[in-house]
């Protein structure tokens, strides 16, 4: 009964959030906002200010799909249906090696982790790279039993089709190439035709994006620029990326306390993963005691985390090894209780402890969010996104106010904001990272009326500019900024050529005069 209410509870705390409308930054700026493009385009297009429409996009894929059959309430469900689905494959992948005690309790583990059951409420896309990698491995881990050809072809297609959600699925496909090729040479199959097979089914399903990517950017891995110097803002990006976490053999060693008790210099907002991992961290030493699937598992887990830690050390990109690290501390703390009643009961209570203490993380986090009041009818979706809710530098006021006055043929340029998803018309907005179009167009402008002339050539009609906004972005993201020439050209046009139609703490809405 303890066990169903549990995870119960955490089920719904996720399936909550997931009800209401989506605040997270990174889908108001591309997960959510580049399928809106799409559907307001009738067709997949290049977006040459975002740099993330050339990531792989197949859960984006969904969320399209749903804004078109329904909302996004419809995108949130699409990924909140990850989580009960990783927490059933751990539990079935399970029950057919080990006792069904250990298959619930390692889903247990897995479902009550706070970093899961956040991201499980929007619509993020690493749940769903989690389950479809898990389902890889699973079926790896079939073919190692069986050493049947059609396991190998399923988890190359499984990968495969990760690595057309997220290219951090390139660190699990290495490891498991290397798992193939330990098996392959302890089994005396052939090595070279087991990784082609494995390799050649991967690549069958992410051809599409390479493809993608080669027809709009000249580059199939972009922004990987495997031959050639990367763009400044390319560089700008990754180095961002890889700035995260921590960094020297002292803080890899120091890994499990640095992921659990300073979790926000992983990449902030999802990087809670509760004291679980770190309190039970001693049981890992009984590894030498279990079986080849758990050993197997610890080194994936081991090999991941190194890859992890020595590339983009954000919390999410950790995500897929959760599902395996359930499994490897599930095993072992059984083999530590070893039907010892009071070493048993001390870990009862000790996970009772967690169990509160994430729970406690979460509730506190939803505060934040405030989900209910909205969920429940109590504010309007428009009040509720109009609240301290979307952070930092709301701009939803704005957006509210163009989406009353402008029509669907207007095209908006936005300033400073990266996010452009809750408009009803035609915008276009530059990503965090990249260039802002309208300093590139002033910096490049001799006068006031060629930067008009540049604007309506683009068929530009009216301006968004958050000031704060712009300042927060050009300060630690933006690569560029505008020069002493282009502040006097751009207050000449601001006075010239455009209407103030809107103004709001630092939000302006601009009209282009004809």
């Amino acid at each position: 009964m303890f066990l169903t209410v549990t995870f119960f509870i955490f089920f719904a705390v996720s399936f909550v959030g997931a009800l209401t409308p989506p605040t997270f930054y990174d889908s108001l700026v591309y997960h959510l906002a580049i399928p809106l493009q799409y559907v307001k385009n009738h067709r997949i297009i290049k977006i040459e200010s975002n740099l993330f429409s050339n990531f792989p996009q197949n859960i984006e894929m969904l969320y399209t799909m749903a804004i078109i059959l329904c909302d996004d309430i419809l995108a949130n469900l699409i990924h909140f249906v990850f989580f009960p689905l990783i927490t059933l494959s751990i539990y079935g992948f399970l029950r057919e090696k080990y006792d069904g005690k250990i298959s619930i309790f390692a889903s247990l583990i897995f479902a009550i982790t706070p970093a899961v059951v956040m991201l499980a409420s929007g619509t993020y896309i690493d749940l769903g790279l989690t389950f479809y990698l898990f389902l890889s491995f699973i079926s790896l881990m079939k073919w190692m039993e069986t050493i049947q050809n059609k396991w190998l072809v399923l988890s190359g297609l499984l990968v495969g089709f990760s690595l057309g959600i997220k290219y951090t699925a390139g660190i699990s496909t290495i490891i498991f190439i290397l798992i193939i090729f330990y098996t392959a040479v302890s089994k005396r199959e052939n090595i070279f035709s087991k990784i082609i097979l494995f390799v050649s089914s991967a690549f069958l399903v992410f051809l599409p994006w390479l493809v993608k990517n080669y027809i709009f950017t000249g580059n199939p891995v972009f922004p990987f620029y495997i031959f050639g110097n990367a763009p400044d803002y390319i560089q700008k990006y990754l180095s961002h990326v890889a700035q995260h976490g921590t960094s020297g053999f002292a803080d890899f060693v120091n890994l499990p306390w640095n992921v659990t008790m300073e979790g926000v210099k992983f990449g902030g907002g999802f990087d809670i993963i509760g004291p679980f991992y770190l309190v039970f961290l001693p049981v890992l030493f009984l590894i030498t005691k279990t079986d080849k699937l758990t050993k197997i598992s610890f080194i994936y887990l081991i090999l991941y985390s190194f890859f992890w830690s020595v590339s983009a050390k954000v919390l999410r990109f950790l995500i897929p090894i959760f599902p395996i690290a359930a499994v490897v501390f599930s095993v072992c703390i059984f083999k530590f209780i070893n039907e010892q009643s009071i070493v048993k009961n001390i870990v009862k209570i000790i996970l009772s402890v967690i169990i509160i203490s994430n729970f406690a993380v979460l509730i506190f986090i939803q505060n934040f969010i405030s989900p209910l009041p909205q969920l429940f009818g109590n504010i309007t979706k428009d009040d509720y996104l109009s609240s301290k809710v979307l952070n930092p530098n709301n701009f939803y006021p704005a957006v509210k106010f163009m989406n009353e006055t402008f029509d669907a043929n207007s095209k908006t340029l936005f300033v400073g904001e990266a996010r452009n998803y809750y408009t009803n018309f035609q915008t276009v907005a530059s990503s965090p990272f990249d260039p802002d179009i309208f300093t590139e167009m002033a910096n490049d402008s001799k006068t006031a009326e060629e930067l008009l002339i540049k604007l309506q050539l683009f068929g530009f009609t009216n301006i968004f500019w958050s000031e704060q906004e712009y300042e927060r972005l050009k300060n630690g993201f933006r690569p560029n900024d505008f020069t002493e020439q282009s502040i006097r050209i751009t207050n000449i046009f601001k006075k010239k050529y455009l209407n103030l139609l809107y103004e709001n703490k630092g939000l302006f809405v601009y009209s282009i005069k004809k």
